[in-house]
Formats: C-alpha cells, sequence, structure tokens
C-alpha cells in the first residue's frame, strides 16, 4: 500500500459506527458538561469582548475581584472559594503576580500559608475593569432576560451548592455582610 492508502484506510478503519454515531449526537445534545462548558465559553467570549478594552480577561478579572472581596486571603482558601484546584490557580495567579497586580506573601502565623492580596496597581486595575464588566453584566442579562438570568442564577447556585457541597470562606462573609457587619463576596 502507498502511503495515501494507509493514511486512508486508516480513516476509513476509524469511522464511528452508525450506532457510535447516534450515541454521540445523544451525548452531545443531552451531557450536562457539555453544554455548560458550550455556555460558558460563549459567555467568557462576551465578557473577555468588553474586558479587553482594559487589557484583562474574564478570568484575570474574577482572581482580582475575589481577592479584592476577602482583602486578604490564601491560595487554599482562594482556590476553595472558585472551586479550582490549587494547581490551576497557583498558574493562573502567576501573571497576575508578575504584573504587579497581587502580592503573595507567607501568612504572619503559618508560614506553610500563602496569602494573597492586591496591590495598588491591582485596585488601580480592577477600579478601570469594572465598568467594562458592568457593560459586559448589562450585555448579558439584556440579551438573556432579567427573569431568565435572576432563575439561572439560582439555578447555578443550587447546582454549585450540590455539586461541590463543602464551606467556603465567603459562608462566613455572606452571613457577616447580610448582618451588615462585613464586605460580601
Amino acid at each position: 500500500m502507498t502511503s495515501s492508502k494507509t493514511a486512508n484506510a486508516k480513516l476509513t478503519a476509524g469511522q464511528p459506527s452508525k450506532p457510535l454515531r447516534t450515541k454521540a449526537v445523544s451525548i452531545g445534545a443531552d451531557c450536562a458538561c457539555l453544554s455548560v462548558r458550550k455556555a460558558t465559553r460563549a459567555v467568557t467570549q462576551l465578557y473577555d469582548k468588553h474586558l479587553s478594552r482594559v487589557d484583562i480577561r474574564i478570568t484575570q478579572f474574577t482572581l482580582l475581584n475575589a481577592i479584592a472581596a476577602f482583602e486578604t486571603i490564601s491560595i487554599h482558601d482562594l482556590a476553595t472559594e472558585l472551586v479550582i484546584d490549587r494547581t490551576t490557580l497557583t498558574r493562573n495567579l502567576k501573571p497576575l503576580i508578575k504584573a504587579g497586580w497581587v502580592q503573595s506573601e507567607v501568612n504572619d502565623k503559618d508560614a506553610r500559608v500563602r496569602d494573597l492580596t492586591l496591590t495598588t496597581d491591582g485596585v488601580e486595575r480592577l477600579e478601570k475593569a469594572i465598568p467594562y464588566w458592568e457593560k459586559a453584566q448589562a450585555e448579558f442579562v439584556g440579551k438573556i432576560g432579567m427573569p431568565l438570568w435572576m432563575d439561572f442564577a439560582a439555578n447555578l447556585a443550587a447546582v454549585d451548592k450540590t455539586l461541590y457541597p463543602g464551606k467556603r470562606p465567603s459562608d462566613t462573609k455572606f452571613r457577616r455582610a447580610a448582618r451588615g457587619g462585613g464586605k460580601s463576596f
């Protein structure tokens, strides 16, 4: 066999059967994870479009915003709060630290713990980004409608709590804020 015939034979031999294709179509239509990831990519693109005007992505904005809400938060607690593994969080924090927006310091009470705070530049970057986040949020809500957004937000929170029922740092912070005793996240 020539190399092109070999390549064609491999392609033909690897074609899924009709039952497999049918199952793949069904999974594509019914899989919760695929649907959520597809929607997430669409929403991310919308927010990134707006935030690009201040040279920041929604993933970076999310980290800056979360750190600002807590003022100081450990890497472990931030990972728990955002439901992200520490390795991924550390990788995502590196450009923010390098840009001088986030400071990582050893915790005063436990040298094994790293605490995160925003720098002055980080606060300024977040303040510049918030109006663009607000525009993205308004566009998103405008496109899907406020009633759908309210239902969607409640359903997302319920799914989050069901799949990740652990206690988070904001659980305490939210209760304090609701009583007027602190900032909310």
